[in-house]
């Protein structure tokens, strides 16, 4: 999988060209799964699916960066291809050790497309699933480290540390939300948030805290606050601090960073 890493960056024809060559191999090794002599066995899949994700995540990538959200077709071949690389990306995932080199970059990319799709900004959108949210922080808690986060990775622990301490507010989070804030901070343009706008993220969190120790209401109804995500719990919504809005949604934002 580290031969991947080594790829040029593909766009435009020669990158649909690639995903559908990759999706041809990675068929064709499955079908043969039942007998793996001649196949190259688990480790080609494996090598297949890491390729293909990879290749799906970079168009997508590129489809948010010029979107225009009134193109039906184009939103749905997004999508589409987003759902792709999470099921391939979920699937490698699950057949790596934890122990292995490359789960940390699966674990990764699998966070970052999970959390894309809860942050969803285009059209016709489904209702963010909660169980996106759980991935997306799970798996980049585990998979960054510190001191080697990039600018990309960074952005998306933090806003999605954000979201979910909203939804439901827990010690061990809010405590990774400020680490990983800081770190963001180190970067010239935090993120694409900018410096000041993350300030005042950080300074509304102490009040969030605050307010989380009142008991839990009822929840609000589901649906999105632009663009951030879902709406808080009704009984800490008076207390906590305001979203801070920023112009793009985070797939937009971090496809800059690219």
């Amino acid at each position: 999988m580290n031969s991947i890493a080594s790829r040029p960056l593909l766009s435009g024809e020669d990158l649909d060209t690639a995903i559908d060559q990759a999706r041809t191999e990675l068929a064709g090794l499955l079908r043969g799964s039942e007998d793996i002599v001649g196949t190259g066995g688990p480790k080609a899949v494996a090598e297949a699916r890491a390729l293909l994700a990879a290749l799906l995540d970079r168009r997508v990538t590129e489809a948010a960066a010029r979107m225009d959200e009134r193109d039906g077709r184009a939103v749905a071949a997004a999508r589409a291809d987003r759902n792709e690389a999470i099921a391939v990306t979920g699937a490698l995932l699950y057949w790596l050790s934890a122990d292995e080199a490359a789960w940390p970059e699966v674990a990764l990319t699998f966070g970052r497309l999970s959390y894309d799709r809860y942050t969803d900004p285009w059209p016709g959108a489904e209702s963010p699933d909660p169980d996106d949210l759980d991935a997306a922080c799970d798996l980049l808690l585990r998979g960054a480290r510190y001191d080697d986060a990039d600018e990309r990775t960074t952005l998306y622990l933090f806003l999605a540390l954000r979201d979910r301490q909203h939804l439901l507010a827990c010690p061990n989070d809010a405590k990774a939300l400020m680490t990983w804030g800081r770190r963001l901070l180190t970067f010239p343009d935090a993120g694409g948030l900018g410096r000041s706008s993350l300030h005042d993220m950080l300074e509304f969190e102490p009040l969030n805290r605050v307010g989380s120790v009142t008991p839990a209401g009822p929840v609000a109804p589901a649906g999105p606050v632009a663009p951030a995500g879902p709406v808080a719990p009704a009984a800490s919504a008076a207390t906590a601090g305001p979203f801070v809005p920023w112009s793009r949604p985070p797939l937009q934002l971090a496809a800059v960073l690219i």
